[in-house]
């Protein structure tokens, strides 16, 4: 009988702590780094993230020409790189068509960041540089 006692005592004890773990609500750190897998490549876009530049077009020039020049080897999709200078450079396209760009007007090459504004629909001014680092982050919940 007290070994039958003692085995239910133990029992309840494990039920009772296994549960006390089991509703504990996670608490996670990740280390932040601020490096993406472009950052390995030679292209000026993917080393720095904020990095940007303008170029003047030139008679007989292709945007696709423009992009090869500048974003060779940066491993980003042309078709998305297009659309992004296209949409922030309303002023060298006619009828925001690539095959119409108009001759020495100077346009924007956008940085990996404003692209990813882009993206997202957040606001930004093509001369604004953001510059923050954030070394955690945290996570709660389950």
């Amino acid at each position: 009988m007290m070994l039958k006692n003692f085995f239910y005592l133990f029992l309840f004890l494990k039920v009772f702590i296994a549960n006390n773990y089991v509703s504990a609500e996670p608490f996670v750190v990740l280390q932040y780094n601020n490096v993406s897998e472009l950052s390995d490549r030679s292209n000026e876009f993917t080393q720095d993230p904020d990095y940007s530049n303008k170029h003047r077009i030139l008679p007989g020039e292709s945007l696709n020409l423009i992009i090869e020049k500048y974003y060779d080897g940066s491993g980003l999709n042309t078709s998305f790189l297009q659309l992004a200078i296209v949409s922030l450079n309303k002023h060298a396209f006619r009828n925001r068509n690539i095959n119409y760009m108009i001759a020495d007007k100077t346009i924007h090459l956008p940085s990996i960041n404003q692209i990813s504004k882009l993206m997202k629909g957040i606001d930004f001014k093509l001369d604004e540089e953001t510059y923050y680092r954030q070394n955690n982050i945290y996570y709660f919940g389950g």
